[in-house]
């Protein structure tokens, strides 16, 4: 019997996620992640010279630093 964890199963909450899995995420289109990622607003992390990938972790922080943010600016 197999007892370790599958690999997507392991470290779940430490998953990369795509530009499209961000979009979808925040309610946007793949362009501003992207135009949020350039202007480095948004955590990225590199993948070799080609690919850009977004920390599930840093996205979910970054959305609690975006509902403070209102907060403040609207109350």
């Amino acid at each position: 019997m197999d007892t370790h964890p599958a690999p997507h199963a392991s470290h779940r909450s430490g998953r990369l996620l795509g530009a499209d899995d961000v979009a979808e995420l925040l309610g946007v289109s793949r362009t501003f992640v992207y135009a949020l990622a350039r202007r480095g607003e948004l955590p990225t992390v590199r993948v070799g010279e080609r690919y850009v990938r977004f920390r599930s972790e840093a996205i979910e922080g970054w959305i609690e630093a975006q509902e403070s943010h209102g907060r403040r600016r609207y109350s």
